[in-house]
């Protein structure tokens, strides 16, 4: 969905859309929509300045980090954003960007892409790592069988070749 900012009534507007999970999939390599993902906001023109307020909310799919298995987790996140075309960014002589900066966007100068928007913000608020349990014990890097669901039979006291030469010391007292 692209809002259009010369369509924008006094420079305001508000927008709101449900998108399906084929309509944004994947998210990223990791990350996809399980169900439907709302998003409404509001959009404000000041000069040549965009501020783009919202909030989107959704369960988004991942795999567990350590069996692999799919992961549902709730997202709802609020968003404050504001975009400055790219001759305003050239412009300003920023050396250091501030806390405030940091949120700051460049644009065409004729519109501002809510898919986008919506796909950042469920990329920002999914965990860098997820497990699908606390106790999960993931999958056997020899043979690849899920531990949680059963025993495999490759030798457990197989030693790292980096750690070899520590057992030959404690052997020998």
């Amino acid at each position: 969905m692209r809002i259009e900012l010369e369509k924008l009534v006094g420079g305001r507007g508000n927008f709101a859309h449900v998108y399906q999970p084929e309509e944004l999939n994947p998210i990223d390599e990791r990350v996809n929509l399980a169900h439907a993902a709302e998003v409404e906001g509001t959009i404000r023109r000041t000069g040549q300045a965009v501020a783009v307020n919202g909030h989107v909310e959704t369960r988004a799919q991942v795999e567990c980090d350590r069996c692999l298995k799919p992961v549902q987790l709730p997202v709802s996140a609020d968003f404050a954003l504001e975009y400055i075309t790219e001759a305003d960014y050239e412009s300003s002589s920023i050396a250091a960007l501030s806390e405030e900066e940091m949120s700051v966007s460049v644009f065409d100068g004729e519109s501002i892409d809510v898919d986008e928007i919506v796909k950042e913000q469920i990329l920002l608020a999914v965990p860098a790592r997820t497990l699908c349990g606390e106790d999960c014990k993931g999958i056997c890097p020899e043979c690849g069988i899920d531990l949680n669901t059963g025993q495999c039979n490759c030798a457990a006291d197989e030693v790292d070749p980096r750690w070899a030469a520590l057992k030959s010391l404690k052997n020998s007292d």
